[in-house]
């Protein structure tokens, strides 16, 4: 049996002003040989300022209605719940415990962040898992986790020290080439309107799409025309190839000039490829 009465809380407990806020805090005593009919918890603010009572009328007015104890007694829990809290709710804060017909003792002696992360660069059509964390000290009303992207996320949370607890969205998403250069964006919607958001920037690889040959609309016979092969890929095209219908030509960049053209010039193919890419051609 404990011969001393000992009080576990943090030293220091970070909220966000609007949210709520819950102290840990648990306790223990020298039990007497009957157990106790009647434990009375208090909270203290300073050494007079009483926060929070059984009997709401002892609590001071700025507290009133503000706090709750959310511990068990009789399972030496004392947290104490603040809701919501405002810029002045600084401690120090003080726990009581009075035991019916037996002692009683105050036990004195004893902004927001938010990470995204995910694998950055994918392959068109790959499957990317990102997962956003927020840190809080409100379990009962966890910040709202949404992301800029489609899809189903899993939430789970989970406590940590000195009385945070951290909120973590899991999500998995198939990119597409539209995903490419976006913003993967995690907002973090604390009760009382506070709001904090944080994005990584998809880089998705993909082939050349979209090739095709550009040039003047009409040509006289006998001028010379250049025409220029273009594409969407990513990374850019590294190398482009054209030829006819009777093979390649020795051009290998993304123009050609065409001297002295004629009714009689055949058409010409273009070839776009990246360095890790097949060639897609467009004519």
């Amino acid at each position: 049996m404990p011969r001393h009465w000992t009080a576990e809380v943090p030293s220091s407990v970070f909220g966000l002003q609007g949210s709520c806020i819950v102290i840990p805090c648990s306790f223990n005593y020298p039990e007497p040989k009957i157990k106790p009919s009647e434990l009375t918890g208090i909270w203290f603010k300073g050494a007079y300022e009483v926060i929070y009572h059984p009997d709401s009328s002892s609590i001071i007015k700025d507290y009133r209605g503000r706090t709750e104890l959310v511990g068990d007694l009789r399972q030496k829990n004392c947290s104490l719940r603040i809701d919501p809290l405002h810029h002045s709710d600084k401690g120090p804060f003080t726990f009581r415990l009075e035991i019916k017909d037996h002692s009683k003792a105050s036990y004195k002696d004893d902004t927001v962040s938010i990470a995204v992360s995910m694998r950055e660069e994918v392959k068109v059509g790959e499957e990317v898992s990102a997962s956003c964390s927020v840190s809080h000290s409100c379990p009962s009303d966890p910040p709202l986790l949404t992301w800029s992207h489609s899809g189903t996320p899993s939430i789970q949370s989970q406590q940590q020290t000195n009385g945070q607890w951290e909120e973590t969205s899991s999500m998995t998403i198939r990119s597409t080439i539209a995903d490419n250069n976006q913003p993967l964006v995690c907002t973090a919607a604390y009760r009382g309107g506070k709001t904090v958001s944080s994005s990584k920037t998809l880089n998705v690889k993909y082939a050349p799409v979209d090739v095709k040959v550009e040039g003047v609309s009409s040509v006289k016979e006998g001028d010379s025309v250049e025409l220029r092969c273009s594409s969407d890929s990513n990374p850019a095209a590294h190398s482009y190839r054209w030829h006819n219908s009777r093979g390649p030509l020795p051009t290998m960049g993304p123009t050609i000039t065409l001297e002295r053209v004629t009714r009689l010039t055949e058409a010409l193919y273009c070839t776009a490829s990246t360095q890790r890419d097949k060639a897609n051609p467009a004519h």
